[in-house]
């Protein structure tokens, strides 16, 4: 019997809600598979509620609001009960429901508020390393670090619970197998999504470089992002515009130079600007978060048919890029030179588009999830 709900669980609003979580749900529910979605949405206070309502972004599907509560182990019974009492508020025959979760944490949680039958119907969505990236990137103390640790931990080492599990990269796929000993037959892979306003429209390229003042001429590269997260590299954009390049700083935080234009945009204005510029930029430190990431601006930037220069830090951007010649690897920036970028500008974006929407395009990803939530009743 094929379910009839999808439950769609997301714990906050971050800087990547509206491209992978709206637009994946909005193109889920498109497709009539289930009879309904919800999305059940974690919050922390009234005034995120409000803030998001009043963007009025969701139409056909149903939000369920829960309160979020900080994710250490003394707050989980808290967390638990608030899960619990929304579901049971619904009073829907879980044999019918898929629960997909954004991220290992919350399906733990779940699964210890629902009857164990139901655990087949699960499919956790692991994003990234969690553990690794409180150690190297959260800026609170020690203890508050193993508590954190802790939770993820106990999620992590109840994976094998579940029927399947997504996750973003062939990586990540591997470190779950290696360290957390996950059934490798349990394991998809779905990397992060381009939405379908991601592809290359050269009309919008000429109309965004002319109020950009970019000449056909000229050469622009952009950087996109929608955090400030550590792991960003903003500092790569100075050395570049020092270069005499000019750049494209497509995200909140400023970076003062002559050569670079900084411009915040909304979601739905990204894929003209990524459409204007001739190469994108992505420069990640060496770590494990990095390893094993999919960034979901390099899915973007692949669809608008953009050449990318990146480092070797990511394996998936490594991998794709050598495998489909669409970019340039680097150890070091300062090896960068005006020739190489001239040779990327001659790549035909148009084929770089279509083989990334092959890839990372919305229909694809959505694709690949309808396969396993069939695969899961």
């Amino acid at each position: 019997m094929r379910a009839k709900f999808l439950f769609y669980f997301c714990d906050g609003i971050g800087s990547v809600f509206d491209s992978q979580v709206l637009e994946l749900i909005k193109a889920i529910n498109e497709k009539k598979f289930f009879e309904n979605v919800f999305l059940f949405l974690g919050i922390k206070n009234e005034k995120i509620k409000e803030k998001f309502k009043e963007r009025n972004v969701l139409s056909d599907i149903e939000v369920v609001y829960f309160k979020s509560y900080p994710n250490y182990s003394l707050f989980n019974i808290f967390q638990r009960r608030e899960m619990k009492k929304i579901l049971n508020n619904l009073q829907i025959n879980f044999n019918e429901v898929i629960f997909h979760t954004r991220g290992e944490l919350l399906a733990w949680n779940l699964s210890k508020i629902i009857n164990k039958k139901y655990h087949k119907n699960i499919l956790p969505d692991i994003r990234g390393v969690s553990i690794e990236e409180v150690n190297e990137y959260y800026k609170i103390n020690f203890i508050f670090k193993r508590l954190k640790i802790f939770n993820y931990k106990l999620a992590l080492k109840n994976l094998n619970k579940y029927n399947k599990i997504s996750v973003v990269s062939n990586s990540l796929k591997e470190y779950l197998i290696k360290n957390y000993k996950v059934i490798p037959n349990k394991i998809t892979i779905n990397p992060s999504i381009a939405g379908k306003d991601f592809n290359f429209n050269i009309s919008k390229r000429r109309e965004i470089r002319n109020e950009l003042g970019i000449n056909d001429d000229d050469t622009l590269l952009v950087f996109s992002s929608g955090g400030e997260a550590n792991w960003q590299n903003y500092n790569i954009l100075f050395k570049l515009a020092e270069k005499g390049l000019k750049i494209l700083n497509l995200s909140k935080k400023v970076i003062n130079h002559k050569n670079i234009m900084n411009k915040f945009v909304s979601y739905a204005e990204m894929p003209l600007y990524l459409n204007a510029a001739d190469v994108g930029i992505i420069w990640r430190d060496e770590s494990v978060v990095n390893k094993v990431s999919s960034p979901v601006k390099f899915s973007e930037y692949i669809c608008c048919g953009l050449p990318v220069i990146s480092n070797y830090s990511v394996d998936m951007i490594r991998e794709y890029i050598a495998s489909n010649n669409c970019g340039i690897l680097l150890k070091d920036l300062n090896d960068l030179d005006i020739n190489m970028i001239e040779k990327l500008k001659q790549f035909k974006r148009s084929e770089i588009s279509a083989d990334g929407i092959l890839k990372f395009g919305i229909e694809k990803i959505v694709s690949n999830y309808l396969e396993i939530y069939s695969s899961l009743n």
